[in-house]
């Protein structure tokens, strides 16, 4: 259990210092996955923000049905644009939360970590 939480925050600390590096301002949320808290990261920069789900797992990830509408009307009371991001061997893939509401989104074409700050940022 502690190996997977160390594993999973040192993740969510990684892209925190890729985020605030393009300028964004960022918090990690002390109760990730929670009840309350369903996003890991939020990232804010002139009106825009982004939340972040972040597995740190062997597999591409499969986020259970409820947690999804969780973060979903979390995301949309806040009005951020929210993604699932994966980090497996030092790589980072990244779903928006639109495309994880897909029954069979374990199937779906990822974003590279190049493509997302492209596109997103």
């Amino acid at each position: 259990m502690i190996k997977t939480y160390l594993k999973g925050s040192r993740a969510e600390r990684e892209l925190l210092r890729i985020l605030s590096s393009r300028g964004y301002s960022c918090v990690r949320s002390a109760s990730s996955g929670g009840f309350h808290s369903p996003v890991d990261i939020i990232a804010m920069k002139h009106g825009k923000i982004l939340s972040f789900e972040i597995k740190s797992w062997s597999r591409k990830p499969k986020v259970d049905k409820k947690r999804l509408e969780r973060f979903k009307k979390w995301s949309e009371n806040a009005g951020a644009i929210s993604f699932i991001a994966w980090y497996n061997k030092n790589k980072w893939l990244f779903l928006p939360l639109k495309d994880a509401e897909n029954s069979n989104y374990e199937d779906t074409n990822w974003i590279n970590l190049n493509d997302f700050l492209r596109i997103f940022l």
